[in-house]
Order: C-alpha cells, then structure tokens, then sequence
C-alpha cells in the first residue's frame, strides 16, 4: 500500500516508519524544507531512540516532499500536524486547516477514492465540524462516498 504522512513531526515520523517497516510504501508531506532535507537524507528530524536505525533499515521505503499534490498519489493519508495552544489554551487548528485544505486541493484533481485518517492532536468533533467541510466544500466530493474520513486517537 502506498501511505502519505501529512506533518513529519514525531507522530508523523514514527506513524510513517512505521509503515515502511512493515512494507509499505511512505511520503512524508511536510511544508517545512529542513525536515524533508533531513528525511531525504535518512536522518531523523526530531530524537527517538532507535529512530535513525530504522530509517536505515528503510531506505528506499520511504521519500519526503514539500508537494502537498504527491499525498493524494497514494492510497491513504494520514494527518499529522502540529495542534499547538493557542494563549487562552484552546487549541490553534491553523496546521489542521491548512493541511484540510490542501487535501481538499489535491484531491478535486483525483478520481480513484483516497482515505483521510486524522492523527493530530484534536478535541471531539474536529473531524467532523473543521477537516470534513473544508474538504467538501471545493473538492465537490462528499465523505464517505468520495472518499474515506476517519480519526485515529493518539495516546
């Protein structure tokens, strides 16, 4: 299976090799040009142990891009972005509408169907009330129908 990882952070870093090592084939999507140096190069971007030898074990399984357009060339996105705090505490979804719309982008142009699974950091009804409407509203493909729409909690 061929998954995009949307944010190469350490959710998206550790969620995509990990799909690599058990043989799939991964892009990380990332806006910030360092970090896909850095995966391009099979150095890690963030610290975890071990992670350097399984980006090694790798190799070839996995390739990193600033080309939002090169996620919806797999079968299964998974979004990994930042949620930082806002000042008051509430959550900034800035990444997580930024990354939606640019799903939404990519994927008018596609008409196989693509599976959108939500892994950043998000209170209740995110999925639902924020990325599932910014992806409908241009693309003119409806969820669930169009394309898949899930959420997958990290602990």
């Amino acid at each position: 299976m061929k998954v995009s990882i949307v944010g190469s952070g350490y959710v998206g870093i550790i969620t995509g090799l990990g799909f690599a090592e058990f043989g799939n084939e991964v892009v990380f999507v990332d806006l910030d040009e360092r970090k896909v140096e850095k995966i391009n190069r099979y150095e890690p971007p963030v610290y975890e142990k071990g992670l350097k030898e399984l980006m090694k074990r790798n190799f070839g399984k996995y390739t990193a891009t600033t080309d939002y357009d090169k996620m919806v060339e797999t079968d299964l996105t998974f979004m990994c972005v930042g949620t930082p705090s806002k000042e008051d505490g509430s959550t900034d979804l800035k990444y997580v509408e930024f990354a939606s719309k640019e799903i939404e982008r990519a994927l008018t142009n596609k008409d196989d169907f693509h599976a959108v699974v939500i892994k950043s950091t998000v209170v209740p009804g995110t999925t639902e009330n924020v990325v599932k409407p910014i992806i409908e509203k241009e693309s003119g493909k409806k969820a669930f129908n169009d394309f898949g729409l899930a959420m997958n909690l990290s602990f």
